[in-house]
């Protein structure tokens, strides 16, 4: 009998033991990253009346431009996400960074995808319509600790003919007097695709109904292209309205902006029409880039979305343009 009584009490604490861990890890356990990013979908998916309410909502105040505006997200790190440093792991940062950018993009993106969709294959574009991480940068500046809570802020930094660009910054919450902590950032960068063709970020925005109205005499340098997506030379053209993209004759833009994939072979040439794109979009304003937000910001037309897209590119366009730098290492002999 008490042989019995042992052995259930060994097996009862092994148990506890196991349940208690399971408790403590739950964000680490097998599955669980599935589970966070459906729940980050489900959460912050937008139907086009939720953009029209958010739109006004903004009209209404001096807020930032929902295009831009952060959606953050808070989280722990559980023991099983730390190295031997006691500290969350690198390797960790990247499924909080998953589940952080899911919850933008699903949020953006989301109200416009069905109908683009559909869009897409009446102009005989075949496949299913994806939106794809290209790649990722993470920059570490503070540890943080086991179980302490950080909140994950991203949002849209720019966005060109083929990538949207998305910040992410793992902040520590003021607390007890003090100012937030940068922990770490990071840059990650998203494509979408109908089969093979690549679809603009701008067409995309356009269609989820955040972008405003484009006057008709004004060009981005971010708009739809109808080159094929394996083409290794970038063309920023605006395609001819009213014939199929088959036969569609490129003009070329007024205003052009600067290209990631020609970032690292820029000329002077090049800069010129960096300035250039940058003063345009000043159009009746100060010839500056204004702030994202306060009473000085003024008002968020096509042309300040502009100027904004042009500066956060500005603060991209190297970053982006390493891929290309690093493939042509790769190949170096």
């Amino acid at each position: 009998m008490a042989s019995t009584m042992s052995k259930v009490s060994f097996l009862l604490s092994w148990r506890t033991l196991a349940l208690t861990l399971a408790i403590i890890n739950l964000k680490a356990l097998p599955f669980s990253w599935h589970l966070r990013l459906f729940y980050r979908m489900f959460r912050n998916w937008h139907r086009l009346s939720s953009v029209q309410q958010a739109l006004r909502a903004h009209s209404e105040s001096d807020s930032t431009h929902p295009i831009f505006a952060p959606v953050s997200i808070f989280s722990r790190t559980p023991l099983l996400e730390t190295d031997y440093n006691l500290h969350k792991s690198n390797s960790t940062y990247f499924s909080d960074l998953d589940e952080s950018r899911t919850a933008l993009v699903t949020k953006i993106y989301g109200p416009g995808l069905k109908q683009g969709d559909k869009n897409l294959a009446r102009e005989g574009h075949k496949g299913h319509i994806s939106v794809i991480l290209g790649s990722v940068h993470t920059s570490f500046h503070k540890e943080i600790k086991p179980y302490e809570k950080y909140e994950l802020r991203s949002r849209i930094l720019t966005w060109d003919r083929k990538w949207l660009v998305i910040a992410t910054f793992f902040i520590r919450p003021a607390a007890n007097g003090k100012e937030e902590v940068l922990l770490a950032s990071a840059l990650s960068k998203y494509v979408v695709k109908k089969g093979r063709f690549t679809v603009s970020p701008e067409r995309c925005l356009t269609t989820a109904g955040w972008l405003p109205p484009k006057p008709a005499d004004c060009v981005s340098g971010a708009g739809q292209s109808w080159e094929s997506s394996a083409s290794d030379t970038p063309v920023l053209v605006e395609p001819a309205m009213g014939s199929s993209p088959a036969s569609r004759t490129p003009e070329p833009e007024g205003v052009v902006a600067p290209t990631p994939e020609g970032a690292a072979d820029a000329t002077s040439a090049g800069v010129e029409k960096l300035e250039s794109a940058i003063k345009s979009a000043a159009v009746e304003r100060s010839n500056a880039v204004l702030p994202l937000t306060g009473r000085g910001a003024g008002g968020w037309d096509w042309h300040r979305i502009e100027m904004e897209r042009v500066r956060g590119l500005q603060l991209a366009a190297n970053w982006l343009a390493l891929d290309k730098e690093l493939m042509g290492e790769f190949g170096h002999r």
